[in-house]
Order: C-alpha cells, then sequence, then structure tokens
C-alpha cells in the first residue's frame, strides 16, 4: 500500500501534498508504469483522509496523464509517462498548438478602449477607489450588471444582492464558508474539476454525482444527502450538453423539499450560435434556493479575473456580516463600469460571438475533412467533444498529441468516477484561443499523430 507522510497543518492542502507525492513516485518509477493504483477508500482509509481528498488528488493525476481511470477495473499509473524527455529536465513540452477550453482570445481583446477607460479613471484620481470598498463591489457596476442580466438572462437581480469578486473559484470558496462547511455538495460527474478542488480545500465534502441525460440525476442527488448542488446547466462543462426543462423543474423541487442551494454557474451562455438560450435556472426560481454565478473571463479575458454571484435575499446580511472587503481593484471595477456603461461590452460581445462561430465551422469542418473522428453538434460555447478514430491507444492520444506540440485534454480527465470506454477517446477542443488558420494547422498535427 502506498505510503507517504501527510502535515494536516501545513498551508498546502493535503489533497496537492498527496497529488505531489504520488506523481513523485510515479515518475521514479517506485509505482511501476500500469500498475493499479489502490481504491481510494482503501488510500484513504490508510491514510486517515477523506476520500473527497483521495478523489482530487487522482483527479489532477488523470488530468496530467499520470494515471489513467479503466471502465470497471479503477486506477492505473500511466503505462507512458508524459513527455517524459522534458520531465526529466523539469521543463514541459512547447505548446504550438492550445486547444484548452480556458484559452484567452489576445487578438481580439479591445485594448484601446480599455486603455482610454482606465486612463479616464486614474486622471479622475477618486480617492475612494483606494480604500477597501463596498464588501460587494462597487454599487453601480454591480447596477450595470444587474441590467444586463435582466437584459440578456431574464433574471431580476437586485443591485443589493450581486457580489463581485476575483473569479468564480473565489466565490465558490466564499459560498462554502457562507452555507456551510457541513453540507455535502454534489457535482457534475463529469464536471469543472478545479470547482471541484476548490471544495475540497474549503474544507467542504463533495458528492461527484452521475450525469442522467446530459444533466446532474436528480435522483442520485437525494439518495446522497447532498444539502447543495454545483451546476452547469446552460452548457453543462464539459459534455455540452443543456438541462431539460423537466430536468430543471426536478432540481428545483429537491432544492424546495430539501432547504438545499443550487450553485448555477452560467460561465459561457452569452456565445449561444443557434436557437434562443435557455432560461437560468435563477428566473425560474421562486424560492430563493439558487446562488447565480457568472465571470467576464469569458467575455473579455482570464486573467481579469472578474466574475460575480447573484445571492438568494436572506444570504446577502450573513455575507457582509462575514466578509468586509471585496476581492476586486477598485480601479478595475470603475473601468469595467465605463465599459458596459459605454455599450462596449455588449458590442464586444456581438463581435467574437461572430468570430467564435467561425472558428467552431472551420473546427468541424477541417476535423471531418481529416477524418479524425466524428465531431458533436455544437450550438454553445467555446469547445466541442471529439469522438477520436482509428486505432490509437486511448491511453497514448493526449502522450501524443502534447510530443506534437498540441494541448487538449479527455473527457475522462474531468470525471472521478469510472466512465465508458468509448468515452475513453473524446477530447475537448477548445477554439477560443487561435484562429482559424491555426485551428486547421493543430488539427492537421493531431492528424499526423494519431494515425
Amino acid at each position: 500500500m502506498f505510503t507517504c507522510r501527510l502535515d494536516a497543518e501545513s498551508r498546502t492542502p493535503l489533497c496537492d501534498q498527496l497529488y505531489a507525492a504520488l506523481r513523485r513516485d510515479i515518475e521514479r518509477g517506485l509505482i511501476a508504469p500500469g500498475a493499479r493504483m489502490p481504491s481510494k477508500r482503501q488510500l484513504a482509509d490508510h491514510l486517515h483522509i477523506s476520500t473527497a481528498t483521495v478523489e482530487a488528488a487522482y483527479a489532477r493525476l488523470t488530468s496530467e496523464g499520470f494515471c489513467e481511470s479503466r471502465p470497471r477495473s479503477g486506477m492505473y499509473a500511466a503505462a507512458v509517462m508524459p513527455h517524459p524527455r522534458s520531465a526529466e529536465r523539469g521543463e514541459k513540452p512547447p505548446v504550438r498548438f492550445d486547444f484548452s477550453t480556458g484559452a484567452a482570445d489576445a487578438e481580439h481583446f479591445p485594448y484601446a478602449t480599455w486603455a482610454k477607460l482606465t486612463r479616464e479613471v486614474l486622471s479622475a484620481q477618486d480617492t475612494a477607489l483606494l480604500l477597501a470598498g463596498d464588501a460587494q463591489g462597487s454599487l453601480e457596476l454591480r447596477r450595470q450588471i444587474a441590467a444586463m442580466l435582466r437584459e440578456q438572462r431574464g433574471i431580476e437581480a437586485s443591485p443589493e444582492a450581486i457580489v463581485l469578486g476575483a473569479g468564480t473559484e473565489v466565490l465558490v470558496a466564499s459560498l462554502v464558508a457562507l452555507i456551510g462547511r457541513e453540507r455535502l455538495f454534489a457535482v457534475e460527474d463529469p464536471g469543472y474539476s478545479r470547482v471541484r478542488r476548490v471544495l475540497v480545500t474549503s474544507g467542504a465534502r463533495i458528492a461527484p454525482t452521475p450525469l442522467s441525460d446530459g444533466a446532474i440525476d436528480v435522483r442520485s442527488v437525494y439518495v446522497s444527502g447532498a444539502g447543495a448542488v454545483y451546476v452547469t446547466p446552460s452548457h453543462q462543462f464539459p459534455t455540452g450538453a443543456q438541462m431539460r426543462e423537466e430536468q430543471r423543474q426536478a432540481l428545483l423541487q429537491w432544492a424546495r423539499e430539501t432547504g438545499g442551494y443550487i450553485l448555477e454557474d452560467d460561465y459561457d451562455s452569452e456565445f449561444c450560435f443557434s436557437g434562443t438560450p435557455a432560461a437560468a435556472l435563477t428566473a425560474m426560481d421562486a424560492g430563493g434556493h439558487v446562488v447565480y454565478l457568472n465571470t467576464f473571463s469569458r467575455t473579455l479575458a482570464p486573467g481579469l479575473r472578474l466574475g460575480f454571484m447573484v445571492l438568494p435575499a436572506p444570504l446577502v446580511a450573513p455575507y457582509r456580516a462575514m466578509y468586509s472587503a471585496c476581492s476586486v481593484s477598485g480601479f478595475e471595477q470603475e473601468t469595467l463600469c465605463r465599459f458596459m456603461k459605454g455599450g462596449y461590452l455588449e458590442r464586444h460581445i456581438a463581435r467574437m460571438r461572430v468570430i467564435y462561430r467561425g472558428r467552431m465551422q472551420a473546427l468541424t469542418r477541417k476535423a471531418q475533412a481529416l477524418g479524425l473522428g466524428e465531431v458533436a453538434p455544437c450550438s454553445a460555447g467555446l469547445h466541442v467533444l471529439l469522438t477520436v478514430g482509428g486505432r490509437t491507444p486511448a491511453q497514448e492520444l493526449i502522450p501524443r498529441a502534447q510530443q506534437a506540440g498540441v494541448h487538449l485534454t479527455r473527457l475522462c480527465d474531468y470525471g472521478v468516477m469510472r466512465m465508458g470506454a468509448q468515452d475513453e477517446r473524446v477530447v475537448l477542443l477548445g477554439f477560443s484561443g487561435m484562429d482559424e488558420q491555426r485551428i486547421e494547422a493543430g488539427l492537421e498535427a493531431l492528424e499526423k499523430a494519431w494515425f
């Protein structure tokens, strides 16, 4: 049985300590290539830690190619180490083509407008921007966000219920403290692994919950005894499925019956390429059970670290009692406020929607022309799913792509529980960080690597 020393008093989370110890032994060969790893429960009992901690460590090792989950068998050390030559030198292989789902479009960022507004903010010499400010952020910016939500998502949100924060992860961490670490948090599986990690490191227990017909299985949520649920209903990450009306009603019914909270991450609802975007759960909630989360990372740039949430009315006063300062600088808040007031954000989103639609169509055409496999239909969001054809073993898809300078992830990298054999061959291709020519060149590199 694998053994390592974990320091519960360290500032480094236990899941990160366990990840580092397991990776070190895998890289040194102390855990043989292809060897079966201890089950989550066995390892948790042996090290006297929670299974959620082991789940988080295993999920990270899987996403980086050091472990693989085999359907109906368990977790195994990778038979082929990711980029071994670079690992020996402590380097990463150069990435020539980035198909990651969180890549930024630097070319079309409105630099000139943002710079002009920033200069205006600085020229105003408003000393209030140097102070801590309101715990929930600028009231005027919250009013702009409330107007945007009303117009674009049909959400009637009071500015007093909106909270600004330095990204979704920061806001989720604050919610754990706000609604209680004693609650069990049900999370989609497969789902957004970084939020899973934030929940665990914030002291919460998680219940990875399978999807049923593209959405979290509400029956499993009931069975788990969860007191909170994190979901991505408008565009499930990573599958891209949209939660149907009856599934939304069932989840809201669960919240009403149990008094639980639903954390609705509406992370890329702005980019719908066909049809009408589905209504937000928050707009359907009459009982104050849904916390709405969104970010400007997708619409502007991840590096700005600007996100927000809409709290149910009963949580506003407890939030203000718990937090005394906003995690976003006053200068960035004021710049974004002027950006929205001037109509620049609305025009930027409209422009990027056209650009992203073109990239998605180019990616789909090229992948089909090269015979890479089957591309799932994409009506929204900034990535597509490709089921890779050919005879390349599923566990070699990522290592071969890395050797070709292509960065991407597999669907199974985002799951905690075992997935089917077919899912092992599904990869995510994000198209937000490259133009059409780079996308096509990247797909050609994949074709050479895999076939």
